[in-house]
């Protein structure tokens, strides 16, 4: 059975779409009726709408999502999606039935309740009634670590995210890199702090606010790097620079906050930073992009669920997700050293204070992930003052092999 609806963006109909019985869409009109207010990529391909909605939808793998929607009576995540009417807490598109009156006004998540299903604090959550909207925002919840959107006691959103082993060391990857934006004194992050999650298998989970709005949205450098095609002559990540600039953006403070992010990442050895995990601001009205959004998703470093470097030189050559294949690769492309002041960074002894609190830990995982982030340290500083770090490992002292994270009880990515 085929079902019709207005694709829609806030109160603005983009054009009709036609979904299936399983939540795909399977056809939409092509008269769009704004181009500028259609989703933010694939354009110039011949589905890039159906692209665009069949990869809305929460992945199969996130976390506990599976058994979510066997219990609700769903098979597949798109089923999912289309009962929440595509609802999202980063951006304005939902489908309208075709013969609803809804309004935007009733039922986006930025303003109007919602009940969290998937993942539960006592400590953070409000409590909130049976009778508001049976819409959810985790329909649209992209990433395969177990997640969910909240609603705090004061009334703000936020997201509370989980680990994907009974470890914590992905939640606490996302408080080290707190403490670290924090005391750097740069004021573009998302806060995250730690919070017990009931019924889960490892110590602590972690939240953090939106920072979206009803006036600001986010869009993914994904959806910014497929917006159009690459030119030859130019690397991925001066692409996605060159089309935010184009779109809006300041060309110094765009190049500023990427230098600060590679850099904070290299120091914790961030491997995790694809296209999804990156993203930018974009003004409701005036639909120019604004800004890199503020720094999340820094829970895949120090190893977290991947082989520990056998050697220095390893460490020097880390397999990195997003625009560079190695982590080295992307120092070519920053144009401020000293984005980070190294003075200024948490001591080991933080690092390791922060991984003692995981009482399911092994004894020495603490002092091995502490070691790796003074040797990191110490090749930003070759970094910065110009010298190749690869040519600084060798006046490093030789580190005793430490074999793979799996020992340590994660899971190999």
């Amino acid at each position: 059975m085929e079902t019709l609806f207005y694709l829609m963006r806030k109160n603005e109909i983009i054009t009709l779409v036609k979904m299936d019985e399983n939540g795909n869409m399977v056809k939409y009109s092509p008269n769009i009726q704004n181009i500028d207010l259609a989703p933010f990529q694939y354009r110039y391909t011949t589905n890039w709408l159906k692209d665009w909605w069949n990869e809305r939808s929460v992945p199969i793998r996130q976390g506990k999502i599976k058994e979510y929607l066997e219990k609700m009576g769903f098979v597949l995540p798109t089923e999912y999606l289309v009962r929440n009417l595509g609802l999202s807490l980063t951006d304005y598109y939902w489908i309208k039935p075709l013969e609803s009156n809804l309004t935007w006004e009733e039922v986006n998540l930025f303003d109007n309740s919602f009940k969290d299903h998937l993942l539960s604090s006592s400590v953070i959550s409000k409590k909130v009634k049976d009778s508001v909207s049976h819409y959810s925002p985790n329909g649209s919840l992209q990433g395969n670590i177990e997640k969910t959107w909240t609603i705090l006691e004061d009334g703000s959103r936020a997201m509370i995210k989980g680990n994907r082993t009974f470890l914590s060391s992905e939640s606490l990857n996302e408080i080290i890199a707190t403490e670290i934006h924090r005391l750097q004194g740069y004021d573009h992050y998302t806060p995250y702090y730690p919070v017990r999650i009931k019924n889960s298998v490892y110590d602590y989970g972690c939240y953090s606010r939106i920072f979206t709005s009803n006036t600001t949205e986010l869009i993914s450098a994904y959806a910014i790097y497929t917006y159009a095609k690459k030119k030859n002559d130019i690397s991925p990540i001066d692409h996605f620079i060159q089309i935010c600039v184009e779109k809006g953006m300041d060309r110094e403070q765009l190049q500023n906050d990427l230098d600060y992010l590679y850099l904070t990442d290299y120091i914790i050895s961030g491997y995790d930073r694809h296209l999804n995990n990156i993203a930018v601001l974009r003004d409701d009205k005036t639909l120019k992009l604004t800004r890199l959004a503020p720094i999340f998703d820094s829970g895949g470093a120090f190893f977290v669920n991947r082989d520990y470097p056998h050697s220095l030189k390893e460490l020097y050559h880390i397999k990195t997700n997003g625009f560079f294949e190695r982590e080295a690769a992307g120092l070519n492309h920053i144009k401020d050293r000293k984005a980070i002041d190294l003075t200024l960074l948490p001591p080991a002894s933080f690092i390791r204070k922060i991984y003692e609190m995981d009482t399911k830990a092994p004894k020495e995982l603490a002092g091995k992930v502490s070691n790796w982030y003074e040797k990191k340290i110490d090749m930003c500083r070759a970094f910065q003052l110009g010298i190749d770090p690869n040519k600084k490992l060798y006046s490093i002292q030789p580190i005793t092999l430490i074999g793979k994270a799996e020992s340590d009880g994660s899971m190999k990515a």
